[in-house]
């Protein structure tokens, strides 16, 4: 089986306009027949697809190209947290001898193929007349799915097995730590941004006979009068006078 080998699983998402059903099963069909390609979603305009060893730069023109419309690829977002997640996968090599009378067959043949969402990568050789397939399909299942699609009978000259290591990154959500550090910050920030509070000191009433209580401004027609309890000179602030103001 010889030793086993790390892939890394890559997602890539895009963006294209959908209309009607016909275009979306052609859209999905330009994605899945690329090398590579392992599974494809499509969810309104957007698109997300995972895959081994494909270009996403490559395959963006790939699909413009086929489906003559403008195809969007979407950057990664850069904040998000993400853990790799890896399992082990038995892939099967298959090579099927198929009659191929020209290239223009061994084309179709190839775009038929990868179209399989079982079968991960195709090559053709048109001189021997094979057809060499990996993935996770079943012998009697791709003999059955060739000729459906085709109208070809072959037969399955080798087959062989390989076990791959795939490497997945995902999307974790965040710690609890770092969801409370977040809050922390926010809360202080909405501490700068509050107005500060005017309080009043603590007065012991006037005892002046033309004292006048402002601690109730409305009273007088003041409005913005802030808890004035006397308004005498400052000569009348002594401890010796006991009609002073007393201030504490």
């Amino acid at each position: 089986m010889g030793e086993t080998k790390a892939e890394q699983l890559v997602t890539a998402v895009y963006k294209v306009h959908v209309h009607c059903k016909q275009c979306e099963n052609t859209i999905v069909t330009q994605f899945t027949q690329f090398p590579g390609v392992r599974e494809v979603k499509l969810d309104g305009g957007k698109v997300t697809v995972k895959g081994i060893g494909f270009d996403a730069e490559k395959l963006r023109k790939k699909v413009e190209k086929g489906c003559r419309r403008r195809v969007e690829l979407v950057p990664p977002p850069k904040d998000i947290v993400t853990e790799v997640k890896s399992k082990k996968e038995e892939l099967k090599i298959i090579t099927v001898r198929v009659p191929l009378h020209c290239a223009e067959c061994a084309a179709r043949v190839k775009e038929v193929l990868l179209e399989h969402k079982s079968i991960y990568a195709a090559k053709i050789d048109l001189g021997k007349n094979l057809c060499v397939v990996e993935g996770l399909i079943e012998e009697k299942k791709l003999f059955e799915y060739i000729y459906h699609r085709t109208r070809k009978y072959g037969f399955i000259d080798k087959v062989e097995k390989k076990e791959i290591i795939v490497e997945e990154k995902v999307e974790v959500k965040k710690k609890e730590a770092e969801k409370k550090k977040e809050g922390e910050k926010k809360e202080e920030v909405k501490v700068k941004e509050k107005v500060k509070e005017v309080v009043a000191p603590y007065f012991i009433p006037c005892t002046h006979p033309h004292f006048i209580d402002y601690s109730h401004p409305e009273l007088h027609g003041f409005k913005d009068t802030v808890f004035l309890h006397c308004s005498h000179s400052n000569q009348f602030l002594s401890n010796e006078n006991p009609e002073a103001c007393s201030v504490m």
